[in-house]
């Protein structure tokens, strides 16, 4: 039997990797004549580097940590990895991320994404020709000036003062001109392509500010200061450049750095775990496959959305392949997964315990239950 394990991450207890590790050790309680194929996947959010790292089908990654500036001004670390020299993958949330700073203190209109612009140009020093770039878990609302002001582009105000500091939300309104004769030139001969699951726009109710503002720290006195600010953001982008891409699907993500990042390197925004199936060729295994495995913490109707175990299921679904998920819990709105090439779904909880305790005993859970899962499986085909 050939089978395909591929989980992403139940966050707060297990990593992709070791949930996946956790189902193999359950086969094998049970059968020694299986042809397992490990894939931890991601929804090309938080999680993609430890995903592809310790991905058991990519040789030649070789991870770097940086130095670079944090949301708020303050130095970070950060990790990007570099795929055979030459394709580097970064994560926004490891430099610009809404999780590096407490829920207290979060202030979305202070944020910025020039560390992100920090780590591109370190990718492009190491003689990279492709960057993948992860944009979930912002704290910024900058629409990506903070990005391109660390790569070079030059931002002035209205008494034609160049604004020295790194660019955030609440600075967006004073931009009275772009140069961008000083953008870094190497950024015009790489491919980026970005891993993107918001399809709002830049602006209005649906918008970057509006919709994901309040989690970062914004009252309503701020939302509409950053929805002005971001309204003469992208006039001002739109006639310097020529082209407006405020309205396009994902020109909202990160803040708008969905359509900084179209705006300055003509970046291709695609579904995370489309990019992340493709990086890790899931396609040639999962075709080939009797049984895929998926799973994360929990499945309910939005896993539709975009999630990585649906997006494994619908990629199964194209070759006849059932696709079982194995969760910490599920929904009664989860039934409409089973249409989207989710077969069945299984709680890992063996009885009524805590969050805390499921958390705790993720990987041991994981472990029994997929050993029951395949004796089930086994028992079926003597039926």
């Amino acid at each position: 039997m050939k089978i395909v394990i591929a989980l992403d991450s139940f966050k707060g207890s297990c990593s992709a990797q070791q949930a996946c590790q956790a189902v193999a050790e359950g086969f094998k309680r049970v059968s020694s004549d299986l042809d397992m194929t490990l894939l931890p996947i991601s929804d090309g959010g938080e999680g993609l580097l430890e995903s592809l790292e310790h991905s058991p089908v990519l040789s030649g990654v070789t991870p770097y940590i940086l130095t670079c500036t944090g949301p708020y001004g303050s130095q970070v670390d950060a990790r990007l990895l570099v795929l055979d020299g030459k394709t580097a993958f970064i994560e926004m949330a490891q430099c610009s991320g809404l999780e590096l700073v407490k829920p207290e203190f979060r202030h979305a209109e202070k944020a910025s994404t020039y560390g992100l612009g920090e780590m591109v140009k370190y990718a492009l020093d190491l003689g990279c020709n492709r960057i993948i770039l992860g944009i979930g878990g912002s704290a910024t609302n900058d629409g990506g000036a903070g990005f391109a002001q660390a790569l070079g582009a030059q931002f002035y105000d209205k008494n034609h003062q160049l604004i020295s500091s790194p660019i955030n939300g609440e600075n967006l309104i004073n931009i009275a001109k772009i140069d961008l004769d000083k953008f870094d030139p190497r950024a015009a001969a790489v491919e980026f392509n970005v891993s993107c699951d918001v399809e709002n726009p830049l602006l209005g109710k649906n918008g970057a500010t509006y919709i994901y503002g309040p989690q970062k720290g914004a009252d309503k006195t701020v939302l509409d200061q950053l929805e002005a600010g971001m309204t003469h953001y992208a006039q001002l982008m739109s006639s310097t450049l020529g082209k407006d891409v405020s309205s396009e699907a994902g020109s909202g993500a990160a803040g708008g750095l969905g359509a900084g990042l179209r705006w300055f390197v003509d970046a291709k925004l695609e579904k995370g775990i489309d990019l992340v199936l493709g990086l890790l060729g899931a396609e040639a295994y999962i075709q080939q496959a009797d049984l895929v495995i998926v799973g994360e913490g929990r499945m309910d109707s939005q896993s539709a959305n975009g999630k990585a175990p649906v997006g494994v299921a619908r990629m199964a679904s194209r070759f006849g392949v059932p696709t079982i998920a194995l969760c910490g819990g599920y929904s009664e709105d989860s039934r409409i997964l089973y249409q989207h090439g989710i077969t069945a779904m299984w709680s890992l909880c063996p009885g009524p315990v805590s969050l805390e305790q499921a958390m705790v005993n993720g990987e041991r859970y994981l472990v029994d239950t997929a050993e029951n899962l395949l004796r089930t499986v086994l028992a079926s085909q003597k039926i």
